[in-house]
C-alpha cells in the first residue's frame, strides 16, 4: 500500500515518522515523492493507531481516498524552492506532472480553497526563501534572483517589495535591529 505524508516542513519529520514506524514496528519505505510504501498486511486498527500519534507531531498520513490536493500542491511547491533547483521550472506543467491532474484543475481547485492563486503561492515562498537567504552575508541578491527565478534583481526587488511592503534594504535594518 502508498500512502503520502503531508507535514509541516519546519519540523523534523523524517525523525518523528521513522521513529513512530520503528516503534510500532512497522517496515516502510520512503519514496522519492514523499509517498511512504508501507506493508499489505497493515491491520487498519494499526494504520489508524499510527495515524493518530503521527497527528500529534503535525504529520497527516493520505491515502488516495482522503487525498488532499491543495495541501500536496503547497508541499510539492515549498520542497521544489527549499529543495530543488527552479531555475527556468515552469510550475504549471511541473505541478501537472508531479500530481497527475491538469493545471487548470489544480489552479481551479487550488484558488477556490484558498482565495490565492498558485502563482501567488509560489511567489510567497520564494519570497520566504529570499528572507532567509538575504540575512547570509555570503549571497548576492543577483545570486538570489538567478537561483530562485527571478528575471532580475529588479524583478526580485519588486516582488519583495510587493509582497512584504518592505524594500529589501529595510527589512535588512528590521531584522538586524
Amino acid at each position: 500500500m502508498e500512502y503520502s505524508f503531508i507535514y509541516n516542513p519546519e519540523k523534523l519529520v523524517n525523525e518523528v515518522f521513522q521513529k513512530t514506524m520503528v516503534a510500532a514496528g512497522v517496515d516502510f519505505e520512503i519514496l522519492q515523492d514523499g509517498t511512504i510504501k508501507l506493508p499489505e498486511n497493515l491491520s487498519d486498527e494499526k494504520l489508524k493507531s499510527i495515524s493518530e500519534e503521527l497527528e500529534g507531531f503535525g504529520i497527516k498520513i493520505q491515502t488516495k481516498e482522503n487525498r488532499d490536493i491543495v495541501e500536496e500542491i503547497k508541499i510539492y511547491i515549498k520542497k521544489m524552492v527549499y529543495e530543488g533547483d527552479i531555475r527556468n521550472v515552469k510550475i504549471s506543467e511541473s505541478l501537472s506532472n508531479q500530481l497527475g491532474f491538469s493545471y487548470p484543475y489544480l489552479s481551479n481547485l487550488f484558488s477556490s480553497k484558498t482565495f490565492t492563486s498558485i502563482e501567488n503561492f509560489y511567489i510567497l515562498v520564494r519570497i520566504e526563501k529570499v528572507k532567509e537567504l538575504v540575512l547570509l552575508d555570503n549571497t548576492s541578491l543577483s545570486e538570489i534572483a538567478h537561483d530562485l527565478n527571478f528575471s532580475s534583481v529588479p524583478h526580485l526587488s519588486n516582488q519583495f517589495k510587493k509582497v512584504t511592503g518592505l524594500t529589501i534594504t529595510q527589512y535588512l535594518k528590521f531584522r538586524k535591529k
